[in-house]
């Protein structure tokens, strides 16, 4: 036997949920035969099988969370024994007892420790149309057959409790919603009375008895919400935050997105890139542990998707490379692919900034929580018509709001302000971006 134990998926993970099994106890697989579908801080990704053999357990179930360092799997590898993966005891040394327990090996696998006593053949069963017989030494014996005897009571009256009425109370009570094993009986051997609905809970001014409202519910919070919750608790408690926001009039960079191939937010993204160059810390991760600010060479820019498992942020890497077109196509691909949970683990935590599109839920804007390791996140408010300047006279014009939240400990206001400028500067006026 081998067990297989849960290994970390992620980076530093201390649990994983089962989404999902793709074999079942008995079944014979193949190495690296999918298994389950295994849900980490971010993805779903499938579990391979490390042996070839029988599934004779399996740990858990689906929905279950399971630590990593825990068993999942225990297998009946073909050819397997007690000695195979474990050193040999020295010949002075007495054999384990059967009561020993399982042995633990160098890969990280138990092995059962054999029993000293092989255990006695159990008897064969043979079905037969009516009952069965067991087999002793050749011989057919009719098995015995028990009865319990347990006392009859009708379930009605189980369930009606020690409060009896006459039918025509009972339908009363019914009518109000009492329940009659609430009401004090008058009556002899508890008998409710209809003087003891009258008086029971206020009922005698004629009002009917209001039923209880129903109680509250709660559900486990588990899988992707649950990771999700842990890194905003663990980012609004560790960072100061701080926020800026500036209304912009983002007409010409509309007019661009609906007469060419890129989006509208793959435009602003081409911004946020050209912004990013003049401003290098927004960039940055501030390491709290050793009080110094990591720089990266690229910009790895973070799309906030929402799916139907929760918030997941898919990077970008090296979008300072890619022109609108290229970048527009790379983006629709990371939000299709974190709805269908293929993302891998690098592209859901490479991300050194992070942009989110809040204006396709139809608000005008909001401040945004910093993902975990990230000094900024900008948000997208939606677009809409709005009475604006332009060129000395009132126009209805495409306005948008945008907003950055950063960290504080890396930029200070000056340097959010400026980037949040120069991010407004080439969405009011796109043509600035051949100019730059």
């Amino acid at each position: 036997m081998k067990t297989f134990l849960l290994p970390d998926l992620g980076e530093g993970l201390t649990e994983s949920e089962v989404v999902s099994w793709r074999v079942a106890e008995g079944d014979t697989v193949e190495l690296n035969q999918p298994l389950a579908d295994i849900e980490t801080a971010k993805a779903v990704v499938e579990l391979p099988s490390p042996y070839e053999g029988v599934i004779t357990r399996l740990h858990a179930a689906e929905g279950e969370t399971v630590a990593v360092g825990a068993p999942l799997i225990e297998f009946d590898v073909a050819g397997d024994a007690s000695t195979t993966d474990a050193p040999a005891p020295a010949a002075e040394e007495a054999a384990p007892s059967p009561e020993a327990g399982p042995v633990a090996t160098p890969d990280d696998t138990i092995e059962e420790t054999p029993a000293a006593v092989e255990p006695e053949a159990k008897p064969e069963k043979v079905s037969v149309l009516v009952g069965s017989i067991t087999v002793h030494g050749g011989k057919p014996v009719r098995a015995k057959r028990t009865w319990a005897v347990a006392p009859f009571e009708r379930e009605e009256r189980a369930k009606r409790g020690t409060n009896r009425a006459m039918p025509p109370v009972r339908k009363l009570a019914k009518d109000r919603g009492i329940d009659l094993q609430s009401v004090r009986p008058s009556g002899a051997d508890g008998l409710v009375t209809r003087a003891d609905l009258e008086s029971h809970g206020g009922a005698s001014a004629g009002a009917a008895s209001q039923a209880p409202a129903p109680a509250s519910t709660r559900e486990k919070v588990t899988g992707l919400r649950k990771h999700t919750a842990a890194a905003m608790t663990q980012s609004a408690l560790s960072v100061p935050h701080a926020a800026t926001w500036h209304q912009i009039d983002v007409t010409e960079t509309l007019a661009l997105a609906r007469s060419g191939d890129a989006s509208f937010l793959a435009l602003a993204c081409r911004a946020i890139l050209l912004a990013a160059k003049r401003w290098p810390d927004v960039t940055s991760s501030f390491h709290a542990d050793t009080n110094e600010l990591e720089r990266f060479a690229h910009v790895n820019l973070g799309i906030a998707v929402s799916t139907d498992r929760g918030l997941v942020v898919a990077s970008v890497d090296e979008a300072e490379s890619m022109d609108a077109s290229t970048l527009t196509a790379a983006i629709k691909d990371r939000a299709t692919r974190a709805r269908e949970g293929s993302l891998s683990m690098a592209e859901l935590t490479s991300s050194n900034i992070t942009v989110s599109n809040v204006g396709v839920f139809g608000v005008d804007g909001g401040i945004p929580i910093l993902n975990p390791g990230e000094s900024v996140i900008l948000a997208l408010g939606a677009v809409r018509k709005m009475p604006w300047a332009h060129e000395g006279v009132i126009a209805l014009r495409d306005v948008c709001t945008i907003t950055v939240s950063f960290d504080h400990r890396v930029l200070d206001g000056r340097e959010a302000a400026g980037f949040l400028a120069d991010v407004a500067a080439v969405l009011e006026r796109p043509s600035l971006a051949l100019a730059r």
